[in-house]
């Protein structure tokens, strides 16, 4: 015979016999050990929602500038196809370029512009994605590359700066899925 009965999956008591006081321990006994269960429950409750948390927190969604340059660079491939360099291999000189063209100086970039129509502003690296965004899909013809210079004229200490804009540059458009075919400075 069974040394203990089960009343339910959780409580299991030994068998109680004998004289009447054996009887008078059954609920205090039996009182302990759900007791006991319900706090390994909570325990076991409590680690499975703190885990639960730290997995939904490390796969929280990116930040907000990190889903504005991953939306840029989504947009710009879904309107423009990728870079054809059969079509621009053979350009020697920067007129002859018909994508868009930055030009890399120590107070930001310039863009030149591709038609009457464009505006070209003086942007900082950070700015020139959008810009290059909301150009039309009929000024990109090579597909979805950019001609990068730097100035050729320069003051002293441009360099360091005209370095440093360009860096800066080519990191953010690789970012955004926008090729960069450097071209040397004049």
């Amino acid at each position: 015979m069974p040394d203990t009965y089960s009343i339910t999956s959780l409580v299991r008591f030994p068998r109680l016999s004998g004289p009447d006081g054996d009887f008078a321990r059954l609920p205090r006994v039996i009182a302990e050990q759900i007791r006991s269960r319900m706090r390994y429950m909570a325990r076991s409750l409590l680690a499975a929602f703190l885990c639960a948390a730290i997995a939904f927190v490390s796969c929280s969604q990116p930040t907000s500038m990190q889903r504005v340059a991953d939306t840029e660079a989504s947009l710009l491939k879904n309107r423009i196809p990728p870079p054809d360099a059969n079509k621009y291999r053979s350009v020697r000189d920067a007129r002859d370029w018909q994508n868009p063209y930055l030009m890399v100086k120590a107070n930001g970039i310039d863009a030149r512009p591709i038609s009457a129509a464009t505006e070209a502003p003086t942007m900082s690296p950070v700015e020139v994605v959008a810009y290059l965004e909301k150009l039309p899909p009929m000024e990109w013809p090579y597909g979805l590359v950019v001609a990068v210079q730097e100035n050729g004229v320069r003051a002293r200490g441009d360099d360091a700066r005209i370095k440093r804009n360009k860096e800066e540059l080519v990191r953010l458009l690789e970012k955004a899925g926008i090729k960069v075919d450097l071209w040397p400075s004049g």
